[in-house]
Order: C-alpha cells, then sequence, then structure tokens
C-alpha cells in the first residue's frame, strides 16, 4: 500500500504560480513600472519589454504573477496572453493563440498571418479590448519562422484605433541574443527594457525547495537535509560561477523533487530519502525541459530518438557523425512506419535542435577527409531522454 507523501502535488508542477514569489521582488516591480501607464490607462501608450535568464530562472512564473496584477491592477479592463513559442512557432499559430485567448472568432484556415492581423485588430477596437501579450521562448518563433514573424507581432501593439493603442509586448528569451537577428528598428525599440533574470543560488533554491515542499508535502515526508541535497545539486555555488554553467535552475530543482517524492511513494517510504533523490537525479533531464522536447515536430523527435539510441550504442566515443544519425534514423522511421525525410530537412532539424541546446555539433578535425559534423548530447542522461522522447512519439502516432 503506497505511503501518503503529498497533500498538494500540483504545487511542484511547472504551470504552478505560488502566492509568494521569492527572490523574484525586483523583476516584478519593474515589469509593474515599466507597463503602469498601459495598465491604469488602457490605451495611452504601446510599452515593450524583455526578459532575459537562464532557463529556470523564473521568468515564466514572475510573467504570469505580473499577468494576475495586470488584471486586478486595471480592474478587468486590461488582459494578459502568455503564448509558449516552443508550442506554437509560427506568427499564424502565435495570433491564433492570442486571438482565441481572448475570446475572438478566429478561422481554422484560409488566412495569411497578415490577414489574421487585421481580423484580430479589427476585433479588439470593435469589442474596445486591451492585452499584454507575453511571448515565452520567443527564440523559438525566430528561429522557426525567421525575424519577419517578431516584425509582425512587434506591429500588432504599433497599431493605433481610434481609442489608443490595443496592445502592450513582453518577450521571453534566454538571452538577449535573439535581437540581433532582428531588423534595426525593431531591435532598438526593444533595447530600452531589459529586465535580466540571473541564476538561483543553492540558498535560494534551497528557500524556493522549502516554500514548494510546506505547500505541496506532508510535514513527515521530507527534511530540511533533503532539500539542502537537491539545491546542491540544482543551486549555483556563487563562489565558483565558472562550474555553474548549467546551474541555477529552479524548475530543475522542482523536478528533483517532484520526482523523488513519487519514488517515496511508489516504494512505500514514509519519508523521501536520499536514495530516492539520486535515482530522481538520473531519472531528471537537466538543460532540456520536457515541454521543449513535447514541442518538436514528429520527424525531429524521430531524428532525436535515433541520435540517442546510437549515441547509447557508442558508449567509447562522445559523438556520432551525422551520417550514422541519418542511417539510425531511417531504421526508426521503418520501425514507426514513417517516411523518412531527406538530409537538407534532416540537417535543418539538427542546426534547429542545436541552438536551442538540445544537440551539441562540431565539425570534424585535421586529419580527416571532407568535412563531416558530429552529434553530440553531454548535458543530459541518455536513458531518461529515450524515454521520454519514446514515449512522446507513441503519444504523437496515438499508440
Amino acid at each position: 500500500m503506497n505511503m501518503a507523501i503529498f497533500k498538494n502535488e500540483g504545487a511542484l508542477t511547472p504551470d504552478y504560480v505560488p502566492d509568494k514569489l521569492p527572490f523574484r521582488d525586483d523583476q516584478l516591480k519593474l515589469l509593474q513600472t515599466y507597463f503602469d501607464s498601459f495598465i491604469r490607462m488602457p490605451g495611452s501608450i504601446y510599452v515593450k519589454a524583455v526578459m532575459v535568464g537562464r532557463s529556470g530562472s523564473g521568468k515564466t512564473v514572475t510573467s504570469k504573477k505580473f499577468g494576475s496584477y495586470v488584471r486586478v491592477a486595471s480592474k478587468g479592463r486590461v488582459e494578459f496572453v502568455h503564448v509558449s513559442c516552443a508550442l506554437h512557432r509560427t506568427s499564424f499559430s502565435v495570433l491564433k493563440t492570442i486571438g482565441l485567448a481572448l475570446g475572438l472568432p478566429v478561422p481554422r484556415r484560409g488566412f495569411s498571418s497578415e490577414e489574421l492581423l487585421e481580423l484580430i485588430l479589427d476585433d479588439v477596437t470593435t469589442k474596445d479590448k486591451y492585452a499584454i501579450i507575453a511571448l515565452d521562448d520567443v527564440f523559438y518563433l525566430l528561429n522557426y519562422s525567421g525575424p519577419d514573424a517578431i516584425d509582425a507581432l512587434v506591429r500588432l501593439g504599433e497599431e493605433y484605433s481610434g481609442k489608443g493603442y490595443r496592445f502592450s509586448l513582453l518577450l521571453i528569451s534566454q538571452s538577449e541574443s535573439f535581437m540581433d537577428q532582428l531588423n534595426r528598428g525593431v531591435k532598438s525599440s526593444l533595447g530600452g527594457a531589459v529586465i535580466e533574470f540571473p541564476p538561483y543560488t543553492k540558498d535560494q533554491i534551497f528557500e524556493i525547495l522549502l516554500n514548494r515542499a510546506r505547500e505541496a508535502l506532508k510535514d513527515s515526508a521530507y527534511t530540511e537535509e533533503i532539500l539542502e541535497m537537491i539545491s546542491d545539486v540544482a543551486g549555483v555555488d556563487p563562489e565558483d560561477q565558472a562550474k555553474s554553467a548549467m546551474r541555477g535552475d529552479a524548475r530543475y530543482a522542482l523536478d528533483i523533487l517532484w520526482r523523488a517524492s513519487k519514488l517515496a511513494e511508489l516504494n512505500a517510504s514514509p519519508r523521501i530519502m536520499p536514495s530516492h533523490v539520486r535515482e530522481a537525479v538520473m531519472q531528471t533531464l537537466h538543460g532540456v525541459r520536457e515541454d521543449e522536447l513535447i514541442g518538436l515536430s514528429l520527424h525531429e523527435k524521430l531524428l532525436l530518438l535515433a541520435i540517442v539510441n546510437r549515441l547509447m550504442r557508442s558508449s567509447d566515443t562522445p559523438y556520432i557523425s551525422i551520417g550514422d544519425a541519418e542511417d539510425e534514423y531511417e531504421m526508426i522511421c521503418e520501425q514507426y512506419g514513417q517516411e523518412p525525410r531527406k538530409h537538407t530537412q534532416l540537417w535543418d532539424y539538427v542546426k534547429d535542435m542545436a541552438s536551442r541546446g538540445i544537440l551539441e555539433t562540431r565539425l570534424s578535425g585535421k586529419g580527416m577527409r571532407g568535412r563531416t559534423t558530429f552529434i553530440s548530447i553531454p548535458t543530459e542522461p541518455l536513458e531518461t531522454m529515450k524515454q521520454a522522447v519514446e514515449s512522446m512519439v507513441k503519444r504523437d502516432l496515438g499508440d
């Protein structure tokens, strides 16, 4: 019989927005300050701001907390629409999501992005609506659809109707580098209001875990030592930043705590033990979020699965050639009854996944004939990634 570990399991999920947001008061106040005029006097100004920081540094949860503030402070006059560009990578998909969130009639097909943009602007003017649009992980939209997609969404806010500006814009990314690809006018308009999210230290990760554990778990199910153990794995050491390049990720820490809690429950243990934490660390993807993998197309997932399979069989080397990956991919496609994509498309997939940190690539070195691209996944436990991607492929195929 399973022991009761949880009292509110949802408090450990990525979508949960806690009542208190430790260590992000300054960023939240900056958001409130930048958008104050638009919130207090909707339509009076068009505001654009950018939030940047590593994965798991609190950007998404802070933006959602800000969204709750927007609705209250504007007395319902201003909506807040949060769009995940990891899931919506074209301007049409982003615009459709915005329209649906605002309760607008959005055509399913037969319209271009430009036409959909005009429809949304007409509808919000007719229905006297105002909104702040948050584009989370905006670099996905840029990498997939190009800078024109961002330009179109920036123009969404620039349109001035009879009662003022209908939209303001919040862009969220892991770094400011995405702005280098934008045209000069758009880039300059975004440059003034950048809010930085530093990685969380070990002590900060501990406080975050402690707050969430109090909400999520029974008091007897954990100790502070267990939370310290997780924070040591996930937090940045302020005295040695060089060794902490992949750390400071609260989402990673919360995922470890959730998995360790489930393992304790599965093993009928009354509390989380160090062995549960160690096993949870082995099961948890670190530099790559599962929602990033979910956002991949079916054939991107099949190619990633092929790369993982070949790397697992090549235990003596951290890299495989793109040719080896393609050979494995063709076998995976046959296994799942899919028609393989051509080399050019696969090369685009590799570049896209490398740009997002899912893969690492390098060119062949001296002494090798020709120029071959080699692929690696250095930061993730391969067995964990294999299980995650296989389950997503089966879900995509309806199995």
